[in-house]
């Protein structure tokens, strides 16, 4: 049985990978709209960023490395198949 500290990672985990996942199509959403280099590149780096950042803090956190990479697949995963069939 799991004890409440891991639930509550587990619990932030998940909301924090439903997060990422709406600001990518927040981002993706901003770039059909907008036809911007600049905006583009910001957007993306600034995403690379913010999810290393979070990978770190994971680390930190003392989350397996199975469990962090498992969670990052199924995010982009999930990212491509919504952003695919609301954006075309």
């Amino acid at each position: 049985m799991m004890n409440s500290d891991k639930k509550g990672l587990y619990i932030n985990m998940i909301v924090g990978t439903i997060g990422m996942i709406m600001v990518g199509l927040g981002i993706l959403r901003y770039f059909t709209l907008m036809y911007d280099a600049l905006g583009y590149g910001m957007g993306l780096i600034g995403f690379a960023f913010v999810n290393s950042y979070i990978y770190y803090l994971e680390k930190r956190a003392g989350i397996n490395n199975y469990l962090i990479w498992v969670q990052s697949g199924v995010g982009i995963v999930t990212l491509a198949i919504v952003s695919y069939f609301v954006f075309l």
